[in-house]
C-alpha cells in the first residue's frame, strides 16, 4: 500500500482473508439478491437515474449476467435528469451488445467514451452526468466509473471503494503529500474539493476508472452503487451497517441513516445493492 493510500484510504481495515475452498470442491453460481432506493432529499427535482437488469430473470441472469448503473445528473447544469436518463439508456445498450468473446474492459470503456461523446454532441456540453456501472457475469466482476458516484464491496467486515472519484481533491491530496507537514484536512476543506474534473457528457472524455480485469466474487459478498448523496456523507461504518443486511433491509437502512441526517442540502441520493450467496 502506498503513502497516498495510507494517508487518504476512505474504507474500513481488511477483514481476515477467507479460507480457500478445498480444491476438490467444484465452485458454484453465485445467487445474486438486489434491491434500490432512491430519494430527493432537499433538492427541488430528481436528477439521479438507474437501472438494474436481469436481476430477476435467472435464465438472462445465467446467459448474459446482471447489469447496473447508477447516473447522477450535475447540479447547477442544464437538463441533469435528461443527461442522466439518456447516459442510463446508452449504458444499457452497451451492456447489450457486449461481446465477451473479445476484450471486455475495453468494450466498456470505449463504449464510455462514445457515448459521452454522444451527449456532448447532444446537449453542447451544457450539460453532465456522473456514472458507475458494474457487470456480474460467471461469478466475477467488471465495473467502470466516471465522477464522483461510488462503487463499494463488502467482503468479510471491511468496506471498500473500488473506483477512484473524479474530483479537485485528488489534486488538493497530490499537494499535500509535496508538503513539509501533511495535512489531510487542508485538502478537504478547500473550496474547489468536490469539484468534478471528469463526468459523462464532457468533451473528449479521458479520465475514467475501471476494473482492467474481471474480480472474482465469493458468497458473502455485497456491492453497492450509490450517487454522492449516499457515498458523500454515510461512513464507512454506517455503509457496512446497512450493506450487512438483506438487500432489501439494507436499503431501507440506507434510506434511513440519509434522512436521520437530515442534512439542509442533502442530495438526491440513489443505490443498487447486489447480495452474492
Amino acid at each position: 500500500m502506498g503513502l497516498f493510500d495510507r494517508l487518504f484510504r476512505r474504507s474500513a481495515p481488511p477483514a481476515q482473508a477467507p479460507e480457500p475452498a478445498p480444491a476438490d470442491e467444484e465452485p458454484r453460481d453465485l445467487v445474486l439478491r438486489a434491491s434500490n432506493l432512491q430519494g430527493i432529499g432537499r433538492r427541488e427535482e430528481q436528477e439521479d437515474s438507474f437501472a438494474l437488469l436481469n436481476a430477476s430473470d435467472p435464465e438472462a441472469l445465467a446467459q448474459r449476467g446482471l447489469f447496473a448503473v447508477v447516473c447522477d445528473g450535475m447540479g447547477g447544469m442544464e437538463g441533469g435528469k435528461e443527461i442522466s436518463e439518456g447516459a442510463v439508456d446508452g449504458f444499457l445498450q452497451l451492456f447489450q451488445a457486449l461481446n465477451d468473446e473479445g476484450d471486455v474492459p475495453r468494450q466498456l470503456r470505449e463504449g464510455t467514451c462514445a457515448l459521452s461523446d454522444g451527449l456532448f454532441q447532444r446537449f453542447g456540453g451544457r450539460s453532465g452526468t456522473t456514472a458507475v456501472a458494474v457487470r456480474v457475469f460467471q461469478n466475477a466482476l467488471h465495473w467502470i466509473s466516471v465522477g464522483d458516484s461510488a462503487i463499494f464491496l463488502r467482503r468479510g467486515e471491511g468496506v471498500f471503494q473500488l473506483n477512484q472519484e473524479h474530483t479537485y481533491l485528488n489534486v488538493l491530496y497530490g499537494q499535500e503529500l509535496e508538503q513539509t507537514v501533511i495535512c489531510r484536512e487542508r485538502a478537504e476543506s478547500h473550496e474547489d474539493a468536490r469539484r468534478l474534473t471528469s463526468f459523462v457528457g464532457i468533451d473528449c472524455l479521458e479520465e475514467v476508472d475501471q476494473s482492467l480485469r474481471p474480480l472474482p466474487l465469493l458468497p458473502g459478498d455485497v456491492i453497492l452503487l450509490c450517487s454522492d448523496g449516499i457515498s458523500g456523507i454515510l461512513s464507512p461504518a454506517e455503509l457496512l451497517e446497512a450493506m450487512s443486511l438483506e438487500p432489501d433491509a439494507g436499503c431501507a437502512l440506507l434510506e434511513t441513516m440519509v434522512r436521520e441526517k437530515d442534512l439542509p442540502e442533502q442530495d438526491n441520493y440513489t443505490g443498487i445493492l447486489i447480495a452474492c450467496t
